[in-house]
This record gives structure tokens, sequence and C-alpha cells, in this order.
């Protein structure tokens, strides 16, 4: 059986240098095309040079994250309770209506710029000056640099879990799960109502789960109001590593009139 030669292209090292893109040593090589339709057609080749792979790797890499920050998006659109009229809130597009307010909007500017996954926030004021508007607008910048948040009222949380109980949906527990995984958790209106004790071993756990993670907290109570709504052992969880930023003026929603 006749053997079947394979011709080799002529080559000829042009070039030997440091590619400025990868760092990689590159020999720069002419080769001659032996055979086929292009046969005597002299092309360059750079040997050594990573540059592509490192571009292939790069797509790789953003596609990943786009499909991991679309999961996000979508694990919070799932879990999360927020009314209607906060599906906008941006911090852009909170508008502060007096010095303290727009001295509060700064801080979560600071918070956000400084986050590092353990500090809390404790956003205390009167009804209608944006706690929770400036509150979904801290998770959606956080998701916007890759972090899991979610964003729960608390009286629709405990709702919510009561509603598990019937064996449809999601589990208690995968909400827990859910909960206590997050990066930053925003707990909006805590002690909004009267709560009873099963209320408060839930927010215990709540509480409990998320110790070492951030939380961000809304309430319209003061100090002494809180601590007796939640009862104490709650009240020292939540003011564990937090911040308090005082949130008091005129109704936000109402700043038209």
């Amino acid at each position: 059986m006749e053997s079947i030669k394979l011709s080799k292209p002529k080559s000829e090292l042009i070039a030997e240098f440091i590619c400025e893109g990868c760092g990689e040593e590159v020999k720069q090589t002419k080769l001659q095309i032996p055979k086929g339709p292009r046969a005597g057609e002299e092309v360059i080749a750079n040997y050594g040079c990573k540059c592509e792979d490192i571009k292939l790797a790069n797509q790789a890499k953003e596609r990943r994250r786009q499909l991991r920050k679309a999961k996000m998006m979508q694990v919070f659109d799932y879990y999360s309770l927020i009314n209607d009229n906060l599906q906008t809130a941006t911090i852009e597009n909170y508008d502060p209506t007096n010095e303290a307010l727009q001295q509060a909007k700064q801080q979560v500017i600071n918070y956000i710029a400084e986050y590092d996954g353990k500090k809390n926030l404790l956003l205390t004021g009167s009804y209608g000056t944006g706690k929770s508007h400036i509150s979904v607008a801290v998770t959606k910048k956080l998701m916007e640099q890759g972090k899991e948040c979610l964003f729960l009222s608390l009286p629709k949380l405990l709702t919510k879990i009561k509603e598990t109980f019937s064996g449809n949906g999601i589990t208690e527990d995968e909400l827990l799960q859910m909960i206590k995984r997050v990066d930053l958790l925003v707990l909006d209106d805590i002690g909004a109502e009267h709560h009873t004790e099963w209320a408060n071993t839930k927010l215990f756990e709540v509480l409990d789960d998320r110790s070492g993670k951030s939380t961000i907290y809304t309430t319209n109570l003061g100090s002494k109001e809180l601590r007796a709504q939640i009862n104490e052992r709650n009240f020292s969880r939540v003011m564990e590593n937090t911040d308090v930023i005082k949130m008091d003026g005129r109704d936000y929603r109402r700043k038209e009139f």
C-alpha cells in the first residue's frame, strides 16, 4: 500500500517578541502554503500568542455572568414581595423633600459604594419618606454588581409563610433557604402590625439565619415602639452591626401637594 506523504509548509522565523496583549513570548513565522488552491501563498503566524484564547475565555465568562444575572433577576422577581408602585424605584429617581432626606440618600449611596456584605442598615422615620423606595433601589444597584438580593415586606412575608402550610407552591423551607442565602435582604415595614408569639419566632429564624450577612430594615417606629413590637431578642438582633439612618420629612408620595 502506497504511503501518503504530507508536505510541510516552508517556514521562516521573522521575529521574536513579548506580546503586549497576553504577555507571552511569540515567534512570528512566515509560512508558505504548499498545496491546494492557495498553494504558494504566504501567511504570517504568531506562535505562542494566547490573545485569542484569552478573548474566547473572556467571552465565555461574560456569557456566564449574563446568565447568572438573568437567573438572579428571575429569582428576585419570583420571591420578592414588592408593591407595584416600587417596581420603577431607583436611586436616581428618589427626590428628597428636605435636607435630612438628602443626607439619608447620600448615606445610602455611600453604603452601596462601600458594600462589604456584612453591614446592616435600619431606615427609620415617618410614613411616606421613601424608605421602601430607596431600599428597593439599593437591591437594584447591588444586583447590577452581581449580588443576589431579595426585598420582602415583613407583613407580607409572614402571610406568605402561612400560605405555604396549604402545600401549594413553594414550601416554607424553600422560602427560608432563599432568604438565608442571598447577599442582601431587605425586610420592609418591620413592626408594622401587632406581632404574635408565632410571628416573633419566625422573625427570629430569619434574623438568626441572616447573622453575618447584610440586611436592610425599614420601620415607621421609634426604638422603644419597635422593641415593644418585635420583642427584646429580635430587636437586639436587628441592631447588631447596624447603622441607623433617620428619614423624617413630608410624605414623599404626596409631595406634589
